[in-house]
């Protein structure tokens, strides 16, 4: 296949020689996350809030302005700088079809993801594009764009079948272009998928990306946020890999205790990863850990960038290649950060002061307890977490008409377009010590 990243057997290949794919994400980039840029409520619910207050023009404009501004070519050139060789692009479906028009490519979004995949280009860095939100939503989380708290997208055919259609036609895009190493047809589906639903459902995919694309690796990803494989069966596409996203903390938050002994943490972190890849190995194809990263604490960088050696010294022994999250954001994962005296950034501090998503997450699980003491009876921990969802997602509408709203009418047009400008390269703090530490 020429200059194709390709899947031979359980690795991946670059003209005919072995190669482990290393990179980081674009995180938040086309799919807004709330914490990650200091905005409470989902990408959609973010940007019907500026549409509201500024005008749908000028929500549009500025949506633009910082797509723009998070992402140039000296973002790229630096990414290449660190010696990695793969860059995440992260996006959402709204930017490429509207819920009232689907089938219907918008040229908008098409637009930005061609610029970034050329600069890439231009900088010998291969893309995996990452289709981050569906229409009815993966998961049930904010970040696939969820308004419900409702895993939607595998209960209706008809939001399926969009993706269906958004992927082959995407690939026909990008089928002769070589610095795409391949597509991540969803992220992170939902921990209550089926195996007839996942199955089914990547059975289609690969054979629609294959009408119009036959050079591309298709990357697919586990249930239960890509931490489970065991419903996945075996395909005979030989251009499959399989793509594992690696959060321990999630399952053990005590590892994020900087006092806990390092040698327990690593026990911790490689029995949560063998359990995770345990599943893929009957697979017989690539593994690829496309997402693991941790929340930076200004003044901890020296933690968090042992925390990232740990993730990444797990892949590097077992021959799994690895991307990590992310690249540039408000000031929390980040590597690449605005400047604390950013308008930005003083944005962000001033919603803070009513809203943040740690507190968020815990007041709605005890929110959901309490409706079951008070009303019913006490909920077991699979419905508690099933339904305390349902009320992040009400959470999230009523921080959005009570405190972003109120933000963002304070600031006037002429100020709040200017605000992207905190995301410049040049105009960016870097987490050195958590670079060096890593590179």
């Amino acid at each position: 296949m020429g200059n194709f990243i390709q899947a031979v057997g359980d690795h991946f290949e670059l003209g005919g020689q072995p190669v482990m794919l290393r990179g980081w994400a674009l995180g938040s980039w086309m799919n807004l996350e709330h914490f990650m840029i200091g905005m409470p409520g989902t990408n959609s619910m973010i940007l019907e809030a500026f549409a509201e207050v500024y005008g749908k023009e000028r929500a549009e404009r500025f949506m633009d302005t910082l797509l723009l501004d998070m992402v140039r070519e000296e973002d790229i050139r630096y990414l290449k700088s660190l010696g990695i060789n793969t860059v995440r692009i992260v996006f959402g479906y709204h930017y490429f079809w509207d819920d009232d028009n689907p089938g219907v490519m918008l040229q908008r979004g098409l637009e930005h993801l061609d610029r970034v995949v050329q600069l890439c280009a231009g900088h010998e860095l291969y893309c995996i594009l990452d289709l981050h939100s569906t229409p009815g939503s993966q998961n049930t989380d904010w970040h696939s764009d969820n308004n419900t708290g409702q895993a939607l997208f595998w209960k209706y055919r008809c939001f399926q079948d969009q993706v269906v259609w958004f992927w082959e036609e995407l690939s026909a895009r990008y089928a002769e272009n070589p610095w795409v190493a391949g597509y991540d047809v969803i992220n992170e589906p939902g921990w209550d998928v089926t195996a007839e639903q996942i199955n089914g459902f990547y059975d289609r995919i690969i054979k629609a990306i294959r009408k119009r694309d036959k050079n591309h690796i298709l990357f697919l990803e586990g249930t239960d946020f890509g931490r489970d494989f065991s419903t996945l069966q075996e395909v005979s596409d030989p251009q499959v890999a399989y793509t594992v996203h690696f959060y321990p903390f999630v399952l053990e938050n005590d590892i994020l205790d900087p006092k806990l002994d390092d040698a327990k943490r690593m026990e911790i972190f490689t029995d949560i990863f063998e359990r995770q890849l345990c599943e893929t190995a009957r697979l017989h194809r690539p593994v690829w850990c496309g997402e693991s990263g941790y929340e930076i604490l200004d003044g901890m960088e020296d933690f968090y960038g042992l925390l990232l050696q740990h993730n990444i010294s797990l892949c590097e022994k077992r021959g799994v290649s690895w991307n990590l999250w992310t690249y540039k954001d408000a000031r929390r994962m980040g590597i690449v950060i605005p400047k604390t005296d950013s308008k930005w950034i003083r944005l962000r501090r001033r919603i803070e002061a009513d809203w943040n998503h740690d507190w968020e997450q815990k007041v709605s699980m005890e929110i959901i307890h309490s409706i079951g003491d008070r009303y019913y009876r006490h909920l077991d921990e699979k419905l508690a977490y099933e339904l305390d969802f349902r009320i992040r997602s009400v959470m999230h509408r009523i921080a959005v008409e009570q405190i972003l709203k109120p933000a963002l009418r304070e600031i006037p047009w002429e100020e709040i377009i200017t605000y992207p400008e905190s995301f410049l390269f040049e105009q960016c703090d870097r987490r050195e010590r958590v670079i060096e530490s890593l590179f």
